[in-house]
């Protein structure tokens, strides 16, 4: 029986195998399955609170997720309509390009960039990222950070610290 407070969720036939295929999955994490749960139930008929009650959430969880469904376009996949959305926040202060610069400098000799040292260390990376304009500013730690993050393949045995 649908309730007065569902929100009415049709699904199409692929739409429907996508989400039972996730539900099954091993591999799917289990907030993309909860959000699945919450939608097939939605297409059931299933009640905010009963829904909510059987898969151990809270209301507002279904009500989010059933709005999120409704609200994005039908054209997105099934995994997009599951996505959290984007939230607000500062944006990274360091560009993919900046960090790959400063990874590639690792790779090379301080020699080859004219500084008198056999081996770079996280603070002369630093200095030698903000001397060559790479960044306007950037701390050894964020450099050490890079450099361990494993985004790259290898420092050709260049030995840092």
């Amino acid at each position: 029986m649908q309730s007065k407070h569902t929100q009415k969720i049709v699904l199409s036939d692929q739409q429907r195998k996508d989400l039972e295929l996730i539900v099954r999955r091993r591999k799917s994490s289990q907030s993309l399955v909860l959000r699945a749960k919450i939608i097939l139930a939605g297409a059931e008929g299933k009640s905010l609170l009963g829904t909510a009650k059987k898969l151990k959430c809270t209301r507002e969880t279904v009500t989010r997720w059933r709005k999120h469904w409704v609200e994005r376009p039908d054209d997105q996949s099934t995994l997009e309509k599951l996505k959290e959305a984007q939230r607000p926040g500062t944006p990274p202060k360091f560009t993919a390009e900046q960090i790959c610069q400063i990874i590639a400098l690792s790779c090379d000799k301080p020699e080859d960039h004219g500084y008198p040292f056999s081996h770079w260390s996280e603070s002369l990376l630093a200095m030698v990222a903000v001397d060559k304009k790479i960044v306007s500013s950037i701390s050894q730690r964020q450099v050490g950070r890079f450099l361990k993050s494993g985004r790259h393949s290898s420092r050709q045995g260049q030995r840092l610290g």
